[in-house]
């Protein structure tokens, strides 16, 4: 346990707006109470937002289980050989929102699937822009930086131009996904590119510079180290510091079940201390250079959500509706309309708010 003139240390660099070092951060990794962690997140993010917390009416749409990266922590990717192998047509994807879009009053559409090196760019253009043409209120927060990465060499362009591309059909925003742990040897022992850590960076700045405003993630609860969670917040908040182009960051832990990882001996989930401790670090170091934590429900629960807020986060994140990635680990999530956040909420005595796919608030419950 850390000395409370440590503590105070923070504090102070808290309230001057200075960047904590690596050690600073290993050291509330490591050494500092669940206690002092949530006290020292909740009084910046009261200062930020109050007692309000945003949602957002979401469809999570997986639109092809093909993916060739094969990471060992995922349990929804197939090859297209395998009998259970999908991928939905763009008229397909029309009839999924349909179903839910006006009934559920959806306002943000995250679409994602795997690296399919069957489709070509033709296909996303087709695909953004007969969306935004049937559902011009819906926003879209597309693709990971894996599946960008892959279009971007397949179409023979480069990154600047494929994003521009993918905003003039309807593209809005660029979710986090693929940023996992950016450490290298984490990564490539995770079965991803050594580089695409590297890349996760690159495309996320390409995309901020043109005024195409992302999402952040970290995975954690594997192989990876305090320190290595240290150096991906540092990452990401000194790429926040030169656009402000990260809307949110999303702490999520890590589904062993059914995954490669798994088999290698990481079976385990990580517990409810390691779930707020990276909520409110994460909220620490960001401090008000990223205003929105999200608490990540869909891996850790709804109880578990509730106490995120409590420890820093803001946003509950979105309402699910038959989303398929975390379901292939085993794990069972079911759907969750909004009234089910709001209430949860307002359980703790917080103020639910709905917002866009922009973070704008539309409604106060």
């Amino acid at each position: 346990m850390i000395s409370y003139g440590y503590i105070d240390t923070i504090e102070d660099k808290i309230k001057n707006g200075e960047t904590l070092d690596e050690n600073e951060i290993v050291s509330l990794y490591d050494s500092t109470s669940l206690r002092d962690l949530g006290r020292l997140a909740r009084g910046i993010t009261d200062k930020i937002s109050g007692n309000r917390v945003s949602f957002v009416s979401n469809l999570i749409l997986n639109y092809t289980n093909v993916c060739n990266v094969r990471c060992h922590f995922c349990a929804f990717y197939r090859t297209q050989n395998d009998g259970d192998a999908y991928t939905l047509s763009i008229d397909d994807v029309v009839n999924e929102i349909k179903t839910y879009y006006e009934p559920y009053g959806i306002r943000q559409l995250l679409i994602q699937g795997g690296v399919n090196s069957f489709l070509d760019l033709d296909y996303y253009t087709e695909l953004f822009g007969r969306i935004k043409k049937e559902f011009p209120g819906l926003g879209i927060h597309g693709l990971s930086t894996a599946e960008l990465h892959f279009i971007s060499l397949k179409a023979h362009i480069p990154m600047k131009d494929l994003l521009i591309k993918l905003r003039e059909s309807g593209l809005e925003t660029i979710p986090g996904a693929g940023g996992e742990i950016l450490d290298g040897s984490v990564r490539k022992r995770m079965g991803r590119p050594e580089a695409s850590g590297r890349q996760w960076l690159e495309i996320m700045e390409t995309a901020h510079k043109l005024g195409i405003h992302t999402s952040a993630t970290m995975m954690f609860g594997h192989l990876e180290t305090s320190l290595d969670k240290a150096h991906h917040l540092l990452s990401i908040l000194e790429l926040q510091k030169k656009y402000h182009g990260f809307l949110s960051f999303t702490p999520w832990n890590f589904e062993p079940g059914n995954t490669e990882l798994a088999k290698e001996g990481y079976k385990y989930r990580s517990g409810g201390v390691s779930v707020l401790k990276n909520i409110a670090i994460a909220r620490v170091v960001f401090n008000n250079e990223l205003p929105i934590i999200q608490s990540s429900w869909l891996t850790n629960g709804m109880q578990m959500a509730q106490m995120a807020i409590l420890f820093g986060a803001n946003d509950w994140g979105g309402t699910i509706y038959d989303e398929k990635v975390i379901p292939a680990t085993g794990k069972q999530v079911g759907n969750l309309r909004k009234e089910y956040i709001i209430n949860s909420i307002k359980q703790i005595n917080m103020v639910p708010v709905e917002r866009d796919n922009m973070y704008n608030p539309v409604k106060t419950y």
